[in-house]
């Protein structure tokens, strides 16, 4: 019986009680059990023989959403408006990252998770989208399993193989990608022209959504055939 690929997850880092807890959501667990694959969170840590080591036995790397990413790791400065950062926490995740793309594992990060890869790789952040007066809400007031905005994906990318050239999102974010990071395309964006998708310029699967699919994946959703074709990735590169 072939072994289920192991799909590392990077941690989030959440404070209760004064404590600090190693967390991620079941939201982004479960679709990855639905699709085959065997989730595994990675902690927190800068020792790099550690993450070598949980990247090792994995076939795949996920991102998941948070929290800001510290703006001065992009060379920008705080504005205003910027939430909670965690340095250590942004550091731990892109370490993790440069590590799995120098093993051209498949990746996926999203909302956050798409933003530390677009920064990893040189990017740069929209801080704020409110302050360039969009006309639409970037952050929606209800369940996430419905969408509220749409979304146009480039042909030919990995999302539009998934989702279709036209589709609908859920949206929790007021931060996206200013500047695609070196070896990134943008391959999908909302009308407004806020980025939605950033994916590799060469072969590997390598992609980062703003919005939240695990939120999504009800049924025969597209967003389960997203993670579905993740795992898939995870178990040909350990193959």
């Amino acid at each position: 019986m072939s072994a289920k690929p192991i799909i590392a997850i990077a941690c989030n880092l959440a404070h209760i009680k004064e404590k600090d807890h190693i967390a991620v959501l079941s939201s982004y667990t479960e679709p990855i059990l639905k699709a085959g694959g065997a989730p595994v969170i990675i902690p927190l840590t800068e020792d790099e023989e550690v993450l070598e080591s949980c990247l090792d036995a994995a076939g795949g790397l996920l991102i998941p959403g948070g929290i800001d990413v510290y703006p001065l790791l992009y060379h920008d400065m705080p504005n205003p408006q910027l939430g909670h950062v965690e340095p250590a926490l942004d550091m731990f995740q892109i370490k993790l990252f440069h590590l799995a793309h120098r093993r051209k594992m498949p990746i996926l990060g999203i909302c956050r998770g798409a933003q530390v890869i677009n920064v990893a790789m040189g990017g740069t952040l929209i801080q704020h989208i409110p302050t360039l007066k969009t006309q639409i809400g970037h952050v929606q007031d209800m369940n996430g399993c419905w969408p509220c905005h749409s979304v146009c994906a480039e042909s030919g990318s990995i999302v539009a193989e998934v989702y279709g050239d036209t589709f609908e999102v859920n949206s929790f974010h007021h931060q996206s990608v200013k500047t695609p990071g070196e070896g990134l395309k943008i391959t999908a964006a909302a009308p407004d022209g806020i980025v939605e998708a950033v994916e590799s310029k060469d072969d590997a699967f390598l992609v980062g959504l703003q919005w939240h699919p695990e939120r999504m994946t009800a049924g025969g959703s597209a967003s389960q055939s997203l993670f579905q074709r993740f795992v898939a990735e995870a178990a040909k590169y350990r193959a």
